[in-house]
C-alpha cells in the first residue's frame, strides 16, 4: 500500500533536500519541493561554480519521473 500523504520539502534543490525528496517520493509520498533557488543565483552573481556540477532542478525532476514513474512537484517560493 502506498502512502498518499503530501510532504513539502523546503530547500528541495539543496544538498539535503534533493535526496530527501527522492527518498520520500520512492516511498510513495506526494512530494512538493519549495525552493527559491537562491543559492544558484548567488553563485551566478559571484561568478563561481559548484565543486560538483548539478543539473538544473527542472531537468532532474523530469529525469526522476522518467526513471521512477513518480512526479515531484516544484514551487518557486521564497518563504523567508
Amino acid at each position: 500500500m502506498e502512502n498518499r500523504e503530501r510532504i513539502i520539502v523546503l530547500g528541495g534543490d539543496g544538498f539535503c533536500g534533493w535526496p530527501t525528496s527522492l527518498r520520500l517520493s520512492s516511498e510513495g509520498y506526494d512530494v512538493v519541493i519549495v525552493d527559491n533557488l537562491s543559492r544558484r543565483k548567488i553563485d551566478v552573481e559571484l561568478g563561481c561554480e559548484s565543486l560538483t556540477p548539478i543539473k538544473p532542478l527542472e531537468q532532474r525532476l523530469r529525469r526522476w519521473e522518467e526513471i521512477s514513474g513518480r512526479r515531484i512537484d516544484y514551487r518557486a517560493l521564497n518563504i523567508a
